[in-house]
């Protein structure tokens, strides 16, 4: 049989929260707004008070095995640990402690913004990043890949080929236009890297299948920068993204992270030996 994915304590710790912070409407809109309903009441409750029967009604009727469930879930949660911002402060501190304790052990961490988040995030293969001067901005997208975030996952990854096609360029020597569009800005670096099928050579072997591959690969990346356009977090964005997933996220994290690794490894290939890293 499988785990639950949220520990009975996780669980039973949140009621306590909801008991001591919240209002009976605060609970309802709080599982409502995730779409949960109620299930119907026991004969006999295992658990005193309105409030913490309330919640009962609706976490046990969660599937904590499933992870959508658990995802949306977690969203309450959230709200609840916001109800807890005017209380006192050395109260909750302790409870963030114990909190912060409890979730460690399912795998979830409480960001500085009140966020529930993995603790670990799924970990990518290393990009070649020793012979960029600066990769100060590609760590800092990389770490924004956030599945469980999926619009914040899927605008990083677009910013990650876009800063990648970047430094890419710089370490070339090429120069590039700096609003300029991932469309523009795949098709440079993949011709300066001689990896864009118009730098095929017609004899080469293979040539069909490899210029098939190399446009394929390039409509990847202008298709994560469409999907960030449609779902990601710019824009100023009035209604909420509806529809994705972490397994949307995924893909578009690991559609960005295969292209950008793909144009490093290209330049590491491309660059004379004695230019593989800056000079001091």
């Amino acid at each position: 049989m499988s785990a639950d994915l949220v520990h009975l304590r996780v669980r039973r710790e949140f009621r306590e929260l909801c008991s001591g912070w919240g209002t009976l409407r605060l609970i309802e809109d709080a599982f409502d707004a995730e779409g949960f309903v109620p299930g119907p009441e026991p004969e006999e409750w295992e658990v005193s008070g309105m409030r913490r029967r309330l919640f009962d009604s609706y976490a046990d009727v969660i599937d904590w095995q499933n992870r959508e469930q658990v995802d949306r879930a977690m969203r309450v949660f959230e709200e609840v640990w916001s109800w807890g911002e005017g209380v006192e402060a050395e109260y909750r501190e302790r409870e963030l402690a114990k909190m912060l304790r409890l979730l460690d052990k399912d795998g979830y961490t409480i960001d500085d913004r009140g966020r529930i988040r993995p603790a670990r995030l799924p970990r990518l293969a290393e990009l070649p990043l020793e012979h960029l001067d600066d990769p100060a901005s590609i760590e800092e997208h990389l770490g924004r890949l956030d599945p469980d975030d999926p619009p914040l996952a899927i605008s990083s990854a677009k910013s990650l080929i876009e800063a990648t096609c970047k430094k890419v360029l710089e370490a070339l020597g090429e120069e590039y236009e700096e609003r300029a569009e991932v469309p523009q800005l795949v098709k440079s670096v993949q011709m300066a890297l001689k990896a864009h099928p118009e730098t095929i050579a017609p004899t080469a072997k293979g040539k069909d299948t490899i210029v098939r591959v190399l446009a394929s690969l390039s409509q990847v990346a202008i298709g994560v920068a469409e999907l960030r356009n449609e779902y990601g977090t710019d824009h100023g964005r009035t209604r909420p993204s509806k529809g994705l997933g972490p397994r949307h996220a995924h893909l578009a994290v690991d559609a960005a992270h295969t292209y950008c690794r793909f144009l490093l490894q290209t330049l590491h290939d491309r660059l004379p030996e004695a230019s593989q890293r800056p000079a001091p």
